[in-house]
């Protein structure tokens, strides 16, 4: 890359799902001489408004969210590259409708595409920008490939010792189990249908295996205590959502979901997997998730594949439906064990040029105040020895020492560069 050090804005809006990823491109960019500025998401976004203009990474959002933060980026001198954390199980018209309008992305210097299905239907709309739009792959999906699945091996086995031999159930249904109450809406009744077809699934199976516990890990978007409230009486029902999905899924004896993106995530860690898919079901719902591992459409065969998880070698599992999915997997999710998403990303990160007149590298703590309500929401905490136990894990994996420097900015805002 050029001599000129750069800067780099990875702003992270669902610690559970986005953090080990950016942490994971920051590990690898402060290597290479960036300076990564990271955290809350309003924070970085804050904090770029006065640090050297750079690179922002945005992260895909509804559009009024999305015209937002890349206006605000661009204003501020920023190059804005992006990769949408919601671009894998997308609906063509709906996703250009809601994430991906032309006005949006033609301020995007670069485009990264989960796999070909992405692309495809971004540039069949855009021609024009099809050079902007590159297949990448996803970092989260770097860290489910064998290189990286020490990282989260310790936290599983923690999680085996807290919980025993347990099953994952994970849930997608937010937009009916809404946080402020059940909600209904005529163009989601196949939503409302799905979360109480889960519930009456969940109930029986919990019911008719007594013997294995059950973690249901609801949608972050899901008021968690509907769960908790119907499963109140099985001792067997645990109601959890907490830290990086990996290593839930990696615990697991199996995992049990319906058009999840952890469905995947599940199929490429090799683990077994039950798409519950109702009979019922609207059959614009039976996405690529559905499709891998192997298919219920009722209880019984939920109960019947959960006998089968218990009577095979577990690594076998997936065997069967492995070699039929692993091809047209490959069209929605760009994914081999040998190349990485961060890597590809780095790359044509090297390939941009900033120019700004904007040198400042100090930081007024008065522009980090949020005044805000509506800015508060979806708040987290990250401390310093987070960040250091994970760079020290993948130290490990690399076998090197890569003196990496954490500077804490503000309360869950840290710049990160090479030492």
């Amino acid at each position: 890359m050029s001599k000129n050090k750069k800067w780099l804005y990875l702003p992270v809006e669902i610690k559970v799902r986005e953090l080990d990823a950016k942490l994971l491109m920051a590990y690898y960019a402060a290597k290479e001489g960036y300076s990564v500025v990271t955290g809350d998401h309003i924070l970085v976004e804050m904090a770029s408004t006065e640090l050297p203009a750079g690179i922002f990474f945005s992260k895909g959002y509804p559009h009024g969210f999305r015209k937002r933060v890349i206006l605000k980026a661009k204003e501020n001198g920023h190059v804005v590259v992006e990769l949408d954390e919601e671009g894998l199980l997308i609906n063509d018209k709906k996703y250009l409708r809601d994430r991906m309008k032309r006005d949006m992305l033609q301020l995007v210097t670069q485009e990264y595409c989960w796999g070909p299905f992405q692309q495809n239907i971004i540039t069949s709309a855009n021609p024009d920008l099809r050079a902007r739009c590159h297949v990448t792959g996803n970092p989260r999906i770097d860290l489910l490939k064998p290189k990286y699945r020490s990282i989260y091996e310790e936290d599983a086995e923690q999680l085996r010792n807290d919980y025993g031999e347990f099953i994952l159930i994970n849930t997608r249904f937010s937009l009916y189990n809404t946080p402020k109450g059940q909600k209904d809406n005529p163009h989601f009744r196949h939503i409302k249908q799905l979360y109480y077809s889960f519930m009456e699934m969940t109930k029986a199976t919990c019911e008719r295996f007594p013997e294995i516990n059950f973690v249901i890990r609801p949608h972050p978007g899901e008021n968690f205590e509907s769960y908790r409230h119907a499963l109140a009486e099985y001792t067997n029902g645990h109601v959890i959502h907490e830290g990086n999905i990996i290593k839930w899924l990696m615990a697991a004896k199996a995992v049990i979901h319906n058009g999840c993106t952890s469905g995947i995530e599940t199929f490429l860690l090799e683990k077994p997997l039950i798409s519950y898919v109702p009979s019922n079901s609207n059959t614009k719902e039976d996405t690529i998730p559905n499709q891998l591992g192997v298919k219920a459409v009722n209880i019984e065969e939920v109960h019947n594949a959960i006998n089968d998880v218990y009577r095979r070698e577990e690594s076998n599992y997936n065997v069967k439906y492995r070699d039929q999915n692993i091809n047209g997997l490959s069209y929605y999710c760009d994914w081999s064990n040998e190349g990485f998403a961060y890597d590809a990303i780095l790359g044509l990160w090297d390939s941009i040029q900033i120019s700004s007149p904007r040198v400042n590298t100090s930081l007024n703590k008065n522009v980090l105040r949020i005044k805000s309500k509506k800015k508060r929401k979806r708040r987290f905490s990250l401390t310093e020895t987070e960040i250091q136990d994970f760079f020290n894990k993948l130290d490990k994996i690399e076998e090197t020492l890569s003196r990496i420097i954490i500077t804490k900015l503000a309360n869950n805002l840290y710049k990160i560069e090479g030492g």
